[in-house]
């Protein structure tokens, strides 16, 4: 009996056992956390990073990485979850400041409420409801200011930044060389698709080889499909033209060479982006991990993504060489050459796996640079030096400079059409003539490209060419020229009929006194200030976001007024104020210095029906917007 009992116990206590460690388990199952997310930052400067993800029954525990903390003071205004549709409210937080591992400070945490600047401290923990279950992502959703704060896909995933593209696979080496490029017209195209929970914008106000704009087509905030009807030439990223990709808010690019005629894919791992932008994690998230291209340029389009120190001159400016007293110019850029060879060297060495094709446009890539730098040799020179040291030392090479490059018949870009994979630079024909290319059809096409260029200058400040002009220039390039000759004529037709009714002439009035001159100039009506330039992008986006409003105000007591100064060249000014209802001035800049209080632009300033200066704000987002609104309803009633 006394046996049996012992039995009982034993069982009953192994019972207890089970029992208490499938609770625990069952605790642990509820309870997740996740080191180091993958996630797509959408913000403008990385201010948060989510660093650790506690996700339990009772709340959405998220550990941020405060970045700019040491740059100056910061805030939440506003901080919410988002997930599968529902919204997670913000419920507490806590701002840590560290000393290496030891916690100088645990302070409580409130939106709305300004941290001041410390460059310590770097977390930030905010609580907030419950994910719903199932959830495998999450969005935070918050603004600093007035501007909005985002970060996507916050991945409550096990493992760092796992890839969400095919695995990696070389190009085959068939030994074929770079094939030849001739100058023609023709569509060119590219499809972009990005992954992993965030957006991907493209540049949408470039001007085209006619002078126009040219936009890409968005399937949906992932999928972007490019086309236009361009010359190659400009189409490069190098040609100050280009198209270049970005994660939205991320200064990553994703320059991209495109050919009419050829193909082009590009998937895009964004959390993978984020990751090596940022540094995180344990793994070392290369350029490969981030991208994979496709098509039958895919293979030369990688060679420009990895080896982007060539587009930008600060990153290569180590390669280049000093100059040093007495030395000539024949001397310095044989040392150039030298130098930019052994650069190429070092490039290819790092990509074993390149191609033939690969090797010969990185090749011309480096010529491209070396002709380039030999030529604008002073300009190099003072990147390099800086201005002061180069001017003492460069005299001898002014005196000694010469066009005649020794290595010109060494160099691949100028053999077998492949100059024009790069930007055809007009300034390079004297170099070319000097060393016997005069006649080729390299230099050929330049000078057809030069005189192409000159009008098309002519034709944007909206000068209508004759027909004698076009009839000069290359046979392929007249119909397109006379096409936008035509255009430009009904454009100047059109401007010249606007002009009665919106280019005002500025009153008699200074500066500081000029908008109360204008708003008294329409008694009885409120009027609404928009201070702009045609080169600012945030003041276009006000003034076409502004459009729906002033079609609801029509039949108001309202007067919109737009004021530009002498940076916007007339020409410009001249294209966009037909496409802009109102009132437009274009002032002397030594007016505009005299208005009051413009510290930036877009500026806006509000008069009321009684010529009272009632509201004015700098900068244009979403809420300026409301505010705008607003303010004019209090205006008119």
């Amino acid at each position: 009996m006394l046996q049996k009992l012992n039995t009982r116990s034993k069982m009953k206590q192994i019972l207890m056992i089970v029992c208490a460690l499938m609770l625990a388990m069952s605790a642990q199952a509820k309870n997740k956390v996740i080191h180091r997310p993958a996630y797509v930052s959408n913000t403008a400067m990385y201010e948060l990073r989510p660093m650790k993800v506690e996700v339990s029954k009772k709340a959405t525990v998220v550990h941020f990485h405060v970045v700019n903390a040491k740059w100056g003071g910061w805030g939440v205004a506003e901080a919410r979850l988002v997930c599968n549709g529902d919204t997670l409210a913000f419920k507490s937080g806590r701002v840590i400041t560290h000393d290496g591992t030891k916690v100088l400070a645990d302070e409580p945490f409130e939106l709305g409420k300004n941290v001041d600047r410390n460059v310590q401290r770097d977390s930030l923990i905010m609580t907030f409801e419950p994910l719903p279950k199932g959830a495998e992502t999450f969005d935070y959703l918050g603004k600093s200011g007035r501007r909005k704060r985002e970060i996507k896909g916050i991945r409550l995933s096990e493992g760092l930044y796992p890839s969400l593209l095919p695995a990696d696979q070389p190009f085959v080496d068939d030994g074929q060389p770079l094939k030849p490029l001739k100058m023609g017209l023709g569509e060119a195209s590219a499809t972009i698709r990005a992954h992993g929970g965030g957006t991907i914008l493209s540049h949408n106000d470039w001007r085209n080889f006619w002078g126009q704009l040219y936009r890409c087509s968005n399937d949906n905030d992932s999928v972007i499909v490019y086309r236009s009807r361009d010359y190659l030439r400009q189409l490069p990223f190098f040609s100050g033209c280009g198209f270049g990709l970005v994660e939205k808010g991320v200064n990553t690019q994703f320059p991209l060479l495109l050919i009419p005629g050829e193909t082009l894919t590009l998937d895009i791992d964004l959390p993978a982006v984020t990751a090596r932008n940022n540094n995180m994690g344990d793994r070392k998230v290369t350029m490969r991990d981030c991208y994979r291209v496709g098509g039958t340029i895919g293979d030369i389009n990688q060679v420009l993504l990895e080896n982007q120190e060539l587009m930008y001159s600060h990153y290569y400016m180590e390669e280049i060489p000093e100059c040093t007293e007495g030395e000539t110019f024949a001397e310095w850029s044989e040392r150039l050459w030298q130098s930019l060879d052994a650069f190429r060297q070092k490039l290819q060495d790092r990509h074993p796996d390149y191609t033939r094709r690969q090797r010969e446009f990185l090749r011309i890539w480096v010529e491209d640079v070396y002709v380039c730098s030999r030529i604008d040799y002073a300009k190099t020179l003072k990147d390099k030096m800086g201005a002061e040291k180069a001017d003492s030392v460069t005299g001898h090479l002014k005196e000694t400079y010469t066009l005649v490059d020794p290595h010109f018949k060494d160099m691949l870009i100028y053999q077998g059409g492949r100059t024009f994979y790069f930007p055809a630079h007009v300034a390079h024909i004297p170099y070319l003539e000097a060393n016997g290319f005069s006649h080729s059809e390299v230099c050929q096409t330049l000078k057809a490209l030069d005189y192409k260029d000159r009008l098309v200058k002519r034709m944007n400040g909206l000068e209508v060419l004759s027909d004698s002009d076009i009839l000069a220039a290359n046979p392929q390039f007249q119909t397109p020229l006379r096409e936008y000759n035509d255009s430009i004529r009904l454009l100047v037709e059109r401007l010249q009929r606007e002009a009665q009714k919106r280019m005002m002439p500025p009153p008699d009035a200074t500066g500081d006194k000029l908008l109360e001159t204008i708003a008294a100039q329409h008694p009885g009506k409120a009027v609404f200030f928009d201070l702009w330039a045609t080169w600012c992008t945030p003041c276009k986006i006000g003034i076409s976001a502004m459009e729906p409003l002033k079609e609801k105000l029509k039949d108001s007591d309202i007067v919109f007024v737009y004021l530009t100064n002498e940076t916007s060249p007339e020409a410009d000014w001249k294209k966009q104020v037909g496409n802009i209802p109102g009132l437009h001035y274009r002032v002397t800049d030594e007016i505009w210095k005299q208005i009051p209080n413009i510290t930036a632009i877009p500026q806006y300033y509000l008069y009321d029906c009684e010529g009272r200066r009632q509201w004015e704000q700098t900068g244009y987002d979403e809420q300026v917007l409301k505010d705008i609104e607003q303010q004019i309803g209090n205006a008119l009633k």
